[in-house]
């Protein structure tokens, strides 16, 4: 290698790694330090016992805050099924679905105004670190296939995959639409199984069980029949994080 090469300055994509690299690690020694923090001033045990009081208040809180929380925690990297397996006991399965349903509407809507405003550079940034191509779609059917392939792609988190298809630029209705359709198939599995565990119905928890499993192979197959011919789709991992 030449002296040239050797003294080249970083390319931009190097440049554009190394700082999602370091804005990542200062954002992991911030909460870490947010949480030793707290745990030096109040303890373990009382910092624990903080937290489980704070869900324990949420759970005790009335429909309407539950999932406006729920609303937006799940923009973020927090798992959508802490709230479906909680609803189903509080709320009954029937009064829970309907409120996730209109749960998962309002926040797509949020997002696809959030992904068309001025953030949106940075959320690029967050989902291309993640190995996730932003393809920009304009034919509806590409839109359609790119929604479908991503919502059912194993191992992406809901909050990902909802950046990432909102950044394609897909159509509101269309990213409404497919995105409530296709979580209310998990959310039913897992408010039916927080329902049915609560109530100590080892059917119910048998039959959840196996409906989620279901919906698994399902999706699995799904992506792999639509992967192919999606425009940037992105690969299964090994886990399907919600």
């Amino acid at each position: 290698m030449s002296e040239v090469e050797q003294g080249s300055p970083p390319t931009s994509a190097a440049r554009a790694t190394r700082g999602r690299v370091q804005r990542g690690m200062f954002v992991a020694v911030a909460l870490a330090v947010i949480a030793l923090s707290a745990v030096a001033i109040l303890g373990f045990e009382e910092a624990r016992t903080l937290v489980e009081e704070a869900w324990s208040w949420l759970q005790r809180a009335p429909a309407p805050i539950f999932f406006a929380v729920m609303t937006l925690a799940i923009m973020a990297p927090l798992p959508a099924t802490a709230f479906y397996v909680t609803a189903g006991p509080i709320y009954g399965v029937p009064q829970s679905l309907l409120w996730i349903a209109l749960v998962l509407a309002a926040n797509a809507l949020l997002v696809h105004a959030i992904g068309s405003s001025v953030l949106r550079p940075r959320l690029e940034a967050m989902v291309t670190g993640r190995g996730i191509r932003i393809p920009r779609l304009e034919r509806p059917s590409d839109q359609l296939l790119f929604l479908t392939v991503m919502r059912v792609t194993p191992g992406i988190p809901y909050f990902i995959q909802s950046w990432a298809i909102v950044l394609a630029s897909v159509d509101r209705a269309r990213f409404v639409l497919i995105s409530v359709v296709v979580q209310m198939f998990y959310a039913t599995g897992f408010v039916v199984l927080g329902r049915s565990a609560f109530e100590g119905r080892l059917g119910g928890v048998a039959f959840a069980v196996a409906f989620l499993v279901a919906a698994g192979i399902a999706a699995r197959w799904l992506h792999r029949r639509l992967a192919p011919d999606a425009p940037d789709a992105p690969e299964a991992q090994s886990e399907r994080p919600r």
